[in-house]
């Protein structure tokens, strides 16, 4: 937002009082025929509509002022400006992974059809995650196990579930003993409506895209534009000798899947140089597991915050921009809990014993998660 000091001396609002007194005063030495000023009357209510009327207006042209410059512009008015700069938002998507059936013995062939639902189990807030079987399958007979394609429901980057989230069936599958999302289950991350900062960041970025061979900022934000990418970290200090590029992908969901990495490869390779050795390389997920006793007042009731516990370490933890991927900072744990559990006291954390901080390449991710919870004494 531009100064609020910049535009009075651009685009002054007028004072309604000073501006009706300065009208009738020049009225008045015009010799205007009507002198009846008074409030009540119909010239005065039609004089303080006209007057409202350019408060408004100055007021609608310090907002197109404000919003003709990428650096302040808001909202739609930024997606507009970035057309001026061959730049467009980032549009959601929806997640796509593999979900897989698995038995203890074999049996008979077992049929699933395109259109059948896979779940996660209801979280604190009764949500459920739906996901949405893309091609008919069939776990063969005497087969232990079966991957099916699957997509999720709606976009969002909310739908990139950790491993073994993802175990029911909207219907019953008779003769399949386990449903479960593995380690590797993404095909497409999922992703939400990109933010308006970092669209204002790429567009600003552009300049870089001038240089005529590609620098680190133009690698940078050419292959951030791609869906599906959260930001990316160019390591151009020759880490595999003279003339190499790394390409450090973090995406909505932590750690890159192949087909975003060829996605990122491919808008690489229409920019760089004749003697450039280029890898694109995904950031490397670390699990944290995470260990607390949280204590709550004396007469206080434990229903229920041992799963709002879970649900505020879990949020915590989640992919975003906003958050420090690499770092986990005990603190941050302690404020959350402080925050959002109104019986709160204190916390004892067992793990992680000290802070954690990793190098940039790393994204620190959720791993087993065990919350206790006692009453002070």
């Amino acid at each position: 937002m531009i100064d609020e000091k910049i535009l009075d001396e651009i685009l002054p609002v007028p004072d309604r009082e000073e501006l009706k007194n300065s009208i009738e005063q020049e009225l008045k030495d015009e010799g205007f025929v009507i002198t009846n000023f008074s409030s009540g009357g119909v010239f005065y209510t039609i004089l303080m509509i006209l007057i409202q009327i350019r408060i408004e207006l100055v007021k609608l042209l310090r907002k197109v002022l404000n919003n003709m410059f990428v650096s302040h512009a808001e909202d739609v008015w930024l997606e507009l400006k970035a057309a001026d700069f061959s730049k467009k938002r980032k549009q959601p998507t929806k997640t796509q992974g593999y979900v897989t059936l698995e038995r203890d013995a074999p049996g008979d062939a077992v049929k699933v059809a395109k259109g059948d639902v896979f779940k996660t189990e209801q979280d604190i807030n009764g949500e459920e995650l739906r996901f949405l079987v893309l091609e008919d399958s069939i776990l063969q007979k005497d087969s232990l196990s079966q991957k099916i394609l699957v997509e999720a429901e709606k976009e969002g980057t909310k739908y990139n579930v950790p491993p073994g989230q993802i175990k029911k069936s909207l219907t019953h599958i008779e003769g399949v003993d386990r449903i479960l999302n593995d380690a590797d289950w993404l095909v497409q991350e999922g992703s939400d409506l990109e933010d308006i900062e970092s669209l204002r960041g790429r567009i600003l970025n552009s300049w870089a895209e001038l240089s005529t061979f590609p620098i680190r900022d133009k690698y940078k934000n050419v292959c951030e534009a791609v869906d599906g990418v959260l930001f990316v970290r160019v390591d151009d200090m020759h880490p595999r000798g003279q003339g190499t590029v790394d390409i450090i992908v973090t995406s909505t969901a932590g750690a890159a899947t192949q087909g975003l990495l060829d996605k990122v490869a491919a808008e690489a390779d229409t920019i760089k140089g004749p003697y450039d050795n280029v890898l694109v390389k995904s950031s490397e997920t670390v699990q944290q597991d995470i260990q607390i006793v949280v204590y709550i007042a004396e007469d206080a009731s434990d229903e229920g915050i041992q799963e709002k516990a879970e649900a505020i370490i879990t949020d915590l933890l989640k992919i975003s921009k906003d958050r420090e991927l690499n770092k986990l900072y005990r603190d941050d744990i302690i404020y959350a809990l402080k925050k959002d559990i109104q019986v709160y006291k204190k916390a004892d954390i067992i793990s992680p014993a000290t802070d954690v901080i990793l190098s940039n390449d790393k994204v620190i991710v959720l791993g087993l998660l065990n919350i206790t919870v006692e009453r002070v004494q």
